[in-house]
């Protein structure tokens, strides 16, 4: 397997196995002590998301050809990943709106394309910002000291899994008006939350 960081080829560092897994965790190590993250990974020409490292992570390297990191400074990455989560945020919030009509109609040929959309997008919604919220929390993303005269954090939403949960029972027992409430009076305002919260850190950025 050939590795490449930021262009520059790099020996794979073997000693803690040869999975996919375990070489990725040595070009982490790698990246951090040079005061980096890591921003993007691509193997054999296609970018992956967090899942599919995941479960790629036992793979061999010899059945991977080309593995291409990409780092950056965690301030960047700190600001690209709320920006990311802000703007869909306002997509989630517009999308949702849009189909409650259509919902509490049970007009599923007008909503149904739509509202999957949505929950695709609420799902990596909440990834997003609960990765955002550990990376913080582990110190990946240390922010900077808030000044006094700014005021506290608002406390991001809590009940996030538990409404998401909620939606997709509601929607398994094809109970779209319940559907259609829960989009509107809890994930909405969820989001919403959560939004305020990443606007909030964005004015901060990290230390």
């Amino acid at each position: 397997m050939r590795l490449r960081i930021d262009g520059c080829d790099v020996s794979p560092d073997l000693s803690a196995g040869s999975t996919f897994g375990a070489v990725l965790a040595g070009a982490g190590r790698k990246v951090a002590s040079g005061g980096r993250v890591v921003s993007r990974i691509i193997v054999d020409g296609r970018e992956i998301s967090t899942r599919f490292e995941r479960e790629m992570a036992d793979r061999p390297v010899g059945e991977i050809d080309t593995v291409d990191v990409t780092t950056t400074l965690p301030d960047a990455l700190f600001r690209e990943a709320l920006d990311g989560a802000v703007g869909l945020s306002l997509a989630i919030r517009r999308d949702a709106v849009t189909i409650l009509p259509s919902l509490r109609a049970g007009d599923l040929t007008e909503a149904g394309p739509r509202y999957a959309a949505c929950v695709e997008s609420l799902g990596t919604f909440f990834q997003l910002a609960g990765a955002i919220f550990n990376a913080v929390g582990t110190g990946v993303f240390p922010l900077a000291v808030r000044p006094v005269s700014a005021g506290e954090l608002p406390t991001p939403p809590l009940a996030t899994a538990g409404i998401l949960q909620r939606l997709l029972e509601a929607q398994k027992g094809s109970d779209w008006k319940s559907v259609a409430d829960i989009l509107e009076m809890e994930i909405v305002p969820n989001i919403e939350g959560w939004s305020a919260f990443f606007e909030a850190m964005k004015g901060i950025g990290a230390g």
